[in-house]
């Protein structure tokens, strides 16, 4: 089997950079060197490959090989079931079906039973995902892939995760395909199943918070942490506006950076705001599915790939996930008519997120949330307008075309607030 370490910087380098899950494609590295190999058997190699880049930083990502040497050969059967035997799975390894989707890593369904993902952007510490996995499934939450396998390695150069391996779901689609699609011909579908949505949310809060585990035990905020927070989002809006294009487009929000401040300030003085957890912490519509038993599946529980580690895993209010998923409906409904010419009915995202609150406010742990619902929905509004101050930055750098969507969402918060 060739020697993947006999390979020079510049080969490494082509090998990553190319890729579509290499996440610092805005820098142009240094050197790459492959700094350890965790597997290494006759069937597949791993190797943990270090980006090195002028500002003295580093990231480490993870290389499959083949045989032959070929690289990034996750959709070979031999190597798919090989690293499935290795994270503990058996498997006849018949059949490999790629998925598309994904960016930050790379996942095959084996055998039309198993789901595969290879990790490749790694980080030292615990992985947020088996972490999660691990939990719900000790607290029988059912609303979530089943974990069934894991390969994690001790280091050097460090201890991560490098494959899990999930039962697969068996599902008529993503929610937010299935949602998009669905304002073309039956724009009940999402309303009718929001409710359902809210209350398999509350439950993944609820079985997150129960975990016996030091790193999920539910927490008290300080006094300081709603502060602290509107501080920093209070300098984001301003870095935010600060680096918008001269655009027309961005003109009806360009000259209200004040006016989202002080709305910022006056929505954190909600006082208690309830015990802080572990949450999905990348909640969207992108992120859960309606399976062939007509129930949502919660999944990609890792947190927001541009987090740190460390900030993945940090204890938060479970309403940032469901700001998360509220904006969601939004981008659905303003989505469809920009790619499709489809309009959303009036009311239809109104309806949307009714039906999900009210489920999740029917079920949910009350010590999670503020002791009343104003402070509950203004605590939601915060973390709602923190979304859309990330969706205004990334839309008017990637799609300027979309950034209305972000820009209707603030005009319509600093009108409800006035």
């Amino acid at each position: 089997m060739p020697d993947p370490t006999a390979l020079t910087s510049d080969e490494l380098l082509a090998l990553v950079q190319g890729a579509r899950w290499f996440g610092a494609k805005d820098q142009t590295p240094d050197s790459a060197e492959i700094v350890g190999l965790p597997v290494e058997d006759g069937v597949v190699v791993l190797a943990i490959v270090e980006v090195r880049f002028p500002t003295g930083t580093h990231e480490h990502y993870l290389v499959d090989f083949a045989a032959d040497g070929s690289a990034d050969v996750l959709e070979r059967s031999e190597v798919a079931s090989r690293l499935a035997a290795l994270a503990g799975v058996e498997t006849a390894g018949d059949t490999v079906r790629a998925l598309n989707v994904e960016q930050s890593n790379s996942s095959v369904v084996l055998d039309e039973l198993h789901m595969l993902k290879l990790y490749r952007r790694l980080e030292a510490g615990p992985n947020p995902e088996l972490e999660m996995l691990r939990a719900l499934g000790d607290q029988g939450f059912t609303n979530a892939p089943r974990l069934e396998g894991a390969l994690e390695t001790s280091g050097p150069p460090l201890d991560t995760a490098l494959v899990s391996v999930t039962g697969l779901v068996s599902a008529a689609g993503g929610g937010w395909e299935l949602t998009v699609e669905s304002l073309a011909d039956d724009a009940s579908w999402l309303p009718d199943r929001a409710w359902r949505l809210g209350e398999v949310s509350a439950g993944l809060h609820t079985a997150l918070a129960a975990y016996d585990d030091p790193s999920f035990a539910p927490e008290e905020p300080s006094a300081e942490s709603l502060p602290l927070f509107a501080a920093a989002l209070d300098e984001e809006i301003s870095a935010t506006f600060g680096g918008l294009p001269d655009d027309d487009a961005l003109g009806a929000v360009a000259h209200r950076a004040e006016d989202l401040r002080d709305l910022v300030h006056e929505l954190a003085a909600v006082g208690p705001s309830g015990l802080a957890i572990r949450t999905h912490g990348d909640y969207h519509l992108g992120q859960v599915l309606w399976s062939t038993d007509d129930d949502w599946v919660v999944i990609d529980f890792e947190g927001e790939p541009a987090r740190s580690l460390p900030e993945r895993r940090r204890k938060r209010s479970p309403l940032r996930d469901l700001a998360g998923m509220t904006r969601s409906f939004a981008y659905a409904g303003d989505a469809s008519l920009l790619l499709w010419g489809v309009e959303a009915p009036t009311g239809w995202v109104d309806a949307c997120r009714e039906g999900f609150l009210e489920g999740y406010l029917a079920s949910a742990d009350e010590r999670l949330l503020p002791p009343s619902r104003a402070g509950f929905d203004r605590l939601l509004a915060l973390f709602e307008l923190e979304k859309l101050v990330y969706e205004l930055r990334y839309e008017a750098r990637n799609r300027p075309d979309w950034a209305s969507i972000p820009i209707v969402g603030m005009l319509r918060m600093l009108e409800t607030a006035a």
